[in-house]
């Protein structure tokens, strides 16, 4: 109905799964990669839980056109079935033929059939179950069994579930730990944050078509806080807003547009017994778990163009860790401040990027992996800071160290005013940070996301992915619609804007984009990023 009023040739807000419309944030980036992950790994179990609406169902579809040409896939979109019935669901899903009323096991028989088949012909198949938080039990009991189908070189089949947070819960259970113990790859889509909100709507009127951003500031605030930062959401409040702009002649969506149209599309919240509103899981998660979460990633050979964290959240419980031993990390605070002699770190370096990594969620697991290159698989990257007072409050990152005193390896993780946190395992100390920087000698390392297609520093003239990731990033800034040409030029403009940027976060004005500047970058884009100050963590 608004579409020639605002310019648009279609609906950008439309809740159908279109990839065309995949706006695809660091979280988005990285559950499509922990699939691909998992897929290339070779094991029973992928998992992908998210809440409603947060986009499971459609990064699946994205998956599935980029699959390799030699995966044959069978997708479940309705799991409330019985045992046989989902293995007959799956067998029609390949083409597989069987008699009708089949018993169990001549089902399972004659998929193991087709699966030894496809061998020959070096074909994997891959089967994705949707909504599987409605599997029963002794359904996900069958398909841990149908994952036993294997050679001795590797499993015939492989399984994706996709499911809401309750499906958690499901695989917590006893009963299934034999299943959840073959997962190989686990991911939990979180909701978009306020940046990521600003840049779904951007890009999705400019894949409609739009001149401009038809939203104004505020009005995206509010969806943000309205929606939760659930893109199921934000559509739903979006079109609305848009028709409601078209009916009162408006060019621009404005708050109370944003306020109305959510009133109209969103079923009132229900308030706690004690009066108050109702928060967001996570938020009630974050407040009432006092334990130390971390996220563990199996690091993979996934190497495409996106820019991934695979991860897998799992609980730590307390309890003592030798500082070079691999296993669970305790950090308790620090109760009193602690001289800089009295710091234990690491002796080996390669130990103490693991705590480094675990801030950022990564697990590396091969103890013979050079840790800077591993890290690059999935878009990072180390960085050699010159270890100065001022570097490090400006560019705001953990940074693994070695104490001048005894020659040990430690992370800076966390720097409060002049109290800076470092950590060796499960040891943690409380230091001067003064101190510590002033007798400090060589370098600091720090990890960083490339953007995608990355070669090195970005200088005028330049093309490629990364220049164009480039303007995308400075558009968001600005609050314009993501640009529309692809292999741009690092032209005279975008020189202005990257100095003018360089010169806000006061770096050298010199229009090359190396990485300090993307640091800098990388805290405006958001997403799973460790800051050593609060003020940074938003």
């Amino acid at each position: 109905m608004y579409h020639s009023y605002f310019g648009l040739r279609e609906a950008p807000f439309s809740i159908a799964p279109d990839p065309q419309y995949l706006y695809m944030s660091t979280r988005h980036q990285e559950a499509l990669a922990h699939l691909m992950y998992g897929i290339h790994s070779d094991g029973g179990f992928i998992l992908l839980t998210g809440e409603v609406g947060t986009g499971k169902t459609t990064i699946c579809r994205r998956l599935l056109a980029e699959l390799p040409d030699n995966l044959d896939t069978a997708f479940i979109v309705n799991p409330k079935q019985t045992a046989d019935e989902l293995i007959a669901s799956i067998c029609d899903d390949l083409d597989i033929h069987y008699p009708a009323q089949a018993s169990t096991k001549v089902l399972v028989d004659r998929l193991n059939a087709h699966l030894l088949g496809k061998l020959d012909s070096d074909r994997r198949t891959l089967v994705i179950i949707d909504e599987a938080q409605n599997l029963s039990i002794e359904v996900l009991e069958q398909l841990r069994l149908l994952t036993n189908l294997e050679t001795d070189k590797r499993k015939l089949l492989q399984i994706i579930l996709l499911g809401q947070p309750e499906l958690l819960d499901l695989l917590a259970q006893p009963a299934l730990r034999q299943l959840s113990q073959r997962i190989t790859a686990r991911f939990h889509l979180d909701a978009l944050t306020r940046p990521e909100v600003n840049a779904y709507i951007a890009f999705r009127l400019s894949v409609a078509g739009a001149p401009h951003n038809l939203f104004s500031r505020a009005a995206i605030s509010r969806a943000f806080k309205l929606s939760r930062g659930i893109p199921r959401l934000i559509n739903l409040i979006c079109d609305r807003a848009l028709l409601g702009a078209f009916g009162q002649g408006r060019q621009r969506v404005t708050r109370r547009l944003v306020d109305r149209a959510a009133s109209e599309v969103l079923a009132p919240r229900r308030a706690h017994r004690n009066g108050t509103s109702g928060s967001h899981p996570a938020t009630v998660a974050a407040l009432t778990l006092a334990a130390v979460i971390t996220t563990m990633v199996a690091i993979g050979t996934y190497s495409g163009k996106l820019q991934p964290l695979v991860a897998a959240i799992t609980v730590l419980q307390p309890g003592p860790t030798p500082a070079d031993e691999p296993g669970q990390r305790n950090l308790a605070p620090a109760s009193a401040r602690h001289q800089l002699s009295s710091v234990m770190g690491h002796i080996s370096q390669r130990n103490a990027f693991n705590d480094l990594f675990a801030l950022w969620g990564l697990y590396l697991d091969d103890p013979d992996a050079d840790p800077c290159e591993t890290i690059t698989r999935i878009g990072l990257a180390c960085f050699a800071a010159n270890g100065g007072a001022d570097e490090v409050r400006s560019l705001n990152r953990p940074v693994l160290l070695q104490l001048p005193t005894n020659g040990q390896w430690v992370t800076l993780s966390a720097l409060d005013g002049n109290l800076a946190t470092l950590i060796a395992s499960d040891r943690q100390y409380e230091v001067d940070f003064d101190q510590l920087i002033h007798s400090l000698r060589g370098q600091m390392t720090l990890l960083w996301r490339m953007p995608p297609g990355y070669r090195g520093p970005i200088r005028p003239g330049d093309r490629g992915e990364d220049v164009d990731w480039l303007a995308r990033q400075l558009a968001i800034m600005d609050n314009q619609p993501e640009p529309s040409k692809r292999a741009q030029p690092y032209d005279n403009e975008m020189l202005a804007r990257v100095r003018a940027f360089q010169n806000e976060v006061k770096l050298p004005a010199d229009g090359v984009a190396g990485p300090r500047t993307w640091v800098h970058l990388n805290s405006i884009e958001g997403g799973n990023i460790p800051y050593l100050t609060r003020a940074g963590d938003h």
